[in-house]
């Protein structure tokens, strides 16, 4: 199946039940890789699926207010509710909460965040 490339402005973050009205944002989902080789193996590494874990990042203009806070999130590529498109939820912990401002632009917070618990990944 061919997904159809999604504009990124179609991208929505729901922290807590308000929109972040981010710019740019970041998820990285992953799995452990733990090391099971014995001396079986035939002279090959082998490995077993270890802990799920999630976390990553986004850049929005407006001040959140949830350092430390734990939240439930979404996250969705598009706003289509009939697109076919991937749709995240889950808690988070933003771990992170840097200002940057620049004199010839506006202020940006760049949070960083860790999930916490399952992700859930879902297409509308």
């Amino acid at each position: 199946m061919t997904t159809a490339a999604v504009n990124g402005q179609a991208a929505i973050i729901n922290i807590g039940g308000s929109i972040a009205e981010a710019f740019n944002w970041s998820m990285d989902r992953n799995t452990e890789a733990i090391e099971a080789t014995s001396f079986d193996s035939a002279g090959n590494r082998e490995f077993i699926a270890g802990l799920f874990g999630w976390g990553g990042s986004f850049t929005t203009r407006k001040f959140l207010n949830q350092s430390g806070a734990q939240a439930a999130a979404t996250f969705q590529v598009g706003a289509s509710v009939t697109a076919a498109l991937p749709k995240f939820s889950g808690a988070l912990i933003i771990t992170n909460e840097p200002v940057a401002v620049a004199v010839d632009g506006a202020v940006e917070y760049a949070y960083t965040f860790q999930g916490t618990g399952v992700c859930t990944a879902a297409t509308a």
